[in-house]
């Protein structure tokens, strides 16, 4: 790609490069979309990533937190380093799209995007590339994992030192959005998602046969009116006006009609914009446990998680990047957007060093959308090339800016 070009010019250049780009882009997602991998399990997802960047002569570490990938692109001048951040990891959901790349593994699924984030990501690479001898500074391209899991594969490679060797100033990241129109860009200064907690609830009953529950202790009538009295909790504990979500969402015990288990076990997803009220409301779900399953004679064991806080989206950098991506993109195509009760372990990132995490528009025009962690999810894959642009005129934009 030509270097040395003024700002106009190099903008169209990055829009054109990526649309030259789009079909290698989509092919990489649909190839990470047949072949999902759990957290920590992304060995083919992270391999790909680092093919693609070693031959695009960008230095590579591997095995960063387990299976994260570290692609480092040093520019032609001295300056600071801006990271890029996609995240790897797939769902434990099955697919029910017929679609033909569609995945190939039972009850495994990229639910959430993530194959496109790593397509997009990978394709902003390529654009980088062909810059690399007109940038001021460095660009470090983050591939994660685990994101999905309940503390998030972030800190474990911010642990292992993704952030140094060179210090990153800045990271910027994206999430696909069904909501939004395909190829637009939402934004939010300060809080964007929330702080995340999960809750694991063990109920221990004592086990008989169907015809006879008055000699068992049945955990799953005891479950039955927990959940009833969690859903209390935001209704009755929980200043209305405060965000504040709490899901059941998952819920085993029993194997056959006639028998009483011993056991049951729920968990589901606590969601607010403060760790201090996700604590409280951890606080809430034992005393709840606690009196419910005396009242059927049961008794519990509780687990309650939390991750690192709401992700921040730093207000300068964030106002910076707006204003920059309304030049790139045009201002029907960038707009601010509400806060979202979804949990994002980038939020680690952004604790540390000045970070923004954008919405990417993917809605389908002429067909259902479905939300994310939908076993029907899927994405206008129109909306790929301009991810791959957004990404890569966000670091040129701030490495000139240094």
């Amino acid at each position: 790609m030509e270097t040395g070009m003024d700002s106009h010019k190099l903008r169209q250049a990055i829009y054109a490069k990526a649309m030259e780009l789009k079909q290698e882009i989509i092919a990489l997602r649909r190839e990470i979309h047949r072949n999902p991998e759990l957290a920590l399990e992304e060995y083919e997802t992270a391999s790909l990533a680092a093919k693609t960047l070693r031959e695009l002569d960008i230095e590579v570490t591997e095995g960063i937190g387990t299976t994260g990938v570290v692609g480092l692109l040093r520019g032609g001048r001295e300056g600071r380093t801006a990271a890029l951040r996609a995240d790897m990891d797939a769902l434990p959901i099955n697919e029910d799209n017929d679609h033909e790349y569609r995945s190939v593994k039972k009850n495994v699924m990229h639910a959430c995007g993530h194959d496109a984030h790593t397509a997009m990501l990978l394709g902003a690479a390529k654009i980088l590339a062909g810059l690399r001898g007109s940038l001021a500074g460095n660009v470090k391209f983050i591939f994660q994992p685990s994101e999905e899991s309940s503390l998030g594969g972030a800190p474990d490679m911010i642990k292992e030192g993704v952030l140094h060797n060179p210090d990153v100033a800045a990271v910027f990241g994206m999430h696909a959005a069904p909501h939004l129109e395909a190829g637009t860009i939402g934004y939010r200064e300060g809080p964007f998602y929330a702080a995340a907690g999960g809750f694991r609830i063990e109920i221990l009953g004592n086990g008989g046969h169907g015809a006879e529950p008055h000699h068992a202790v049945d955990p799953i009538l005891a479950a039955a009116e927990l959940i009833q009295a969690l859903q209390s909790i935001a209704s009755s504990k929980v200043d209305p006006l405060e965000p504040f979500v709490l899901t059941v969402c998952t819920i085993h015990g029993g194997q056959a009609l006639n028998v009483i288990a011993d056991t049951l076990v729920l968990g589901g997803t606590v969601r607010a914009f403060s760790l201090e009220l996700l604590h409280r409301a951890g606080g809430w779900i034992e005393k709840l446990a606690k009196s419910v399953t005396e009242a059927h004679g049961a008794g519990y064991r509780l687990t309650f998680t939390t991750g690192g806080g709401p992700l921040i989206n730093d207000p300068e950098l964030t106002a910076e990047s707006a204003l920059a991506l309304t030049y790139f993109l045009g201002n029907d195509r960038v707009k601010e957007v509400p806060r979202l009760l979804l949990g994002e372990d980038f939020a680690y990132y952004s604790h540390i060093v000045p970070s923004v995490f954008f919405s990417l528009g993917t809605a389908l025009q002429g067909a259902a959308n479905y939300p994310l962690h939908h076993p029907k999810f899927d994405l206008d894959e129109n909306a790929l090339p301009v991810g791959a642009a957004v990404f890569a005129f966000l670091a040129v934009s701030y490495l000139s800016e240094g």
